[in-house]
């Protein structure tokens, strides 16, 4: 039986290549692909592109593709959200912001499952009418570490999950999460579920109520899914709905 395709967004950066310097890529992090492997997917980066240089590229990039995850990465920009620039806010990409809302849509239209993680919560959020707080130590007081410093496999802070929901039913009442974002959900969106939470009350999930199977989160299962049954659990789950299972 074949694998369920997971188109997978990607980021922008540039880097040094042998003689070429600032060489432009458009990438995903090997985690999200060893993590989706290991799951039973078969993991299909969509190529970051201007939206509207090609007529309908972004319902073709889907439509070979059984489910969407929407993957971390750089700042949401603040125009996207009708917000001006905070000082702590970090670089932005806003082709990606436009590419990812399309795929997004794209994704809601097909009705397709879609795993988001880390600027992936964000999007979702802006996406179905949210804001965001721009940079989490300055906006929000007494807030825990959310950008860990210890090793990316390894979890920083507890995460409370809420029942009824379907992260609820994966992983149980908390597990403790691996952490590395300053962004995160201040104003939730329509038709979203807060489904967990951080010990300081910052949104950790959501699902939403208007899509047979869109689950988000903030915190990075892709970097600790080898060893830890939790978030190995969060994408096996996703990819039997992909697989429709």
């Amino acid at each position: 039986m074949s694998r369920p395709v997971i188109g997978m967004s990607t980021g922008r950066m540039a880097v040094d290549y042998g003689p070429v310097p600032q060489y432009p890529l458009t990438y995903v992090p090997v985690d999200y692909v060893e993590a989706m492997l290991e799951a039973g997917g078969l993991p299909m980066p969509l190529a970051l592109h201007e939206v509207g240089l090609y007529e309908g590229a972004v319902a073709e990039q889907l439509a070979h593709c059984d489910g969407l995850l929407l993957s971390g990465g750089v700042d949401i920009s603040p125009a996207m959200y009708g917000e001006q620039p905070h000082p702590d806010l970090n670089a932005t990409t806003p082709d990606r912001d436009a590419h990812e809302l399309a795929l997004l849509a794209e994704a809601r239209r097909r009705g397709i499952p879609v795993l988001a993680i880390c600027r992936g919560i964000q999007l979702v959020n802006v996406a179905y009418g949210g804001t965001l707080y721009q940079d989490i130590p300055s906006q929000v007081p007494a807030a825990i570490q959310h950008a860990q410093r210890s090793a990316r496999h390894l979890p920083s802070h507890d995460v409370t999950v809420t029942e009824p929901s379907r992260l609820y039913g994966l992983v149980g009442g908390s597990l403790a999460v691996t952490s590395f974002h300053h962004q995160a959900i201040k104003d939730l969106g329509a038709d979203l579920d807060v489904v967990a939470t951080a010990p300081d009350g910052i949104i950790e999930a959501v699902e939403a109520t208007d899509h047979p199977w869109l689950v988000a989160v903030q915190w990075h299962p892709e970097m600790s899914h080898g060893a830890d049954a939790a978030s190995k659990a969060i994408f096996d789950a996703f990819v039997r709905q992909c697989a429709g299972e």
